[in-house]
């Protein structure tokens, strides 16, 4: 089918148009996220913490008092029938509704708005099911995990007072290199270590860990390939950001699409391929 130059002008902008749109869409909803969560952290006087340990236990605290946690009370949030990218931030702030998942995006977001580098990590049993999501913050150079919600009291207790992060799963340790090994083993916690034990004993139920910024298993999923992908390295802060951004990605994604779509019909249009 060859289009004249009129009907390529019309057909051009109509792409355009059915680009933008939704585009503008988007990029009005995260602006309308941004005003909940800056109410947020205003109304709770959070914009001057500094950046600690301490500081993001409060900001989890916080979420933690404040969402329900009662799946069967929920009155807004569908948690059979979510979106692939999950509610936004703003939808969350409003409803206070939500398991770990919610709460870890909640407080990750509100963390990098404030300054931090956080990102969402998720723990796996030893059937390598997902137990727990939470969030992974780097204090200086030093990771720490802050709890989420929906988890219990004593495992929050032991996540504030005790510094946990990647190191603490041995499970995934290993080098080819004998003396690395050595050097790995002396260096571990002695298991008559009273702090060490504890950390043990609150960690068993955890054997493995995952970055879940770029969520590769969900991905895969909507592909038809049932895999599941354990993401190792931490994420950019970059990546983190926009990860907990749903507005944010979709506004990329379709401003991406008309980039794509402009540069084909420019393309087609100086090659006369569209004309009569």
């Amino acid at each position: 089918m060859r289009f004249s130059k009129n009907k390529y002008l019309i057909f051009l902008i109509s792409v355009w148009i059915l680009t933008l749109v939704p585009a503008l869409i988007f990029i009005g909803l995260q602006i309308r996220e941004n005003a909940i969560i800056d109410r947020f952290i205003e109304t709770h006087n959070l914009n001057d913490l500094p950046k600690s340990k301490e500081s993001a236990i409060k900001v989890s605290n916080l979420i933690r008092k404040e969402f329900l946690t009662d799946e069967t009370q929920f009155a807004h949030l569908n948690l059979y029938n979510r979106p692939f990218l999950r509610e936004d931030v703003g939808f969350l702030l409003t409803h206070k509704e939500g398991l770990c998942g919610e709460g870890s995006r909640v407080i990750v977001d509100i963390l990098n708005r404030l300054g931090f580098n956080a990102t969402r990590i998720t723990l796996y049993n030893k059937n390598l099911e997902p137990t727990h999501t939470l969030a992974s913050v780097l204090i200086g150079e030093k990771e720490v995990f802050i709890d989420s919600i929906n988890s219990d009291e004593d495992f929050n207790q032991f996540l504030n007072e005790f510094d946990v992060s990647t190191e603490h799963f041995n499970v995934l340790h290993y080098s080819d290199n004998i003396s690395e090994r050595r050097k790995f083993s002396v260096s571990a916690p002695a298991a008559d270590d009273a702090t060490s034990k504890i950390k043990e004993d609150s960690l068993k139920e955890y054997w493995l860990y995952s970055y879940e910024a770029t969520p590769y298993t969900k991905l895969l999923t909507k592909l038809g390939v049932n895999v599941r992908v354990f993401n190792l390295a931490r994420p950019s802060n970059a990546i983190s950001k926009i990860a907990e951004r749903p507005n944010t990605v979709m506004a990329i994604l379709v401003a991406a699409i008309l980039v794509i779509v402009t540069a084909i019909a420019i393309r087609l249009g100086r090659s006369r391929k569209l004309f009569q």
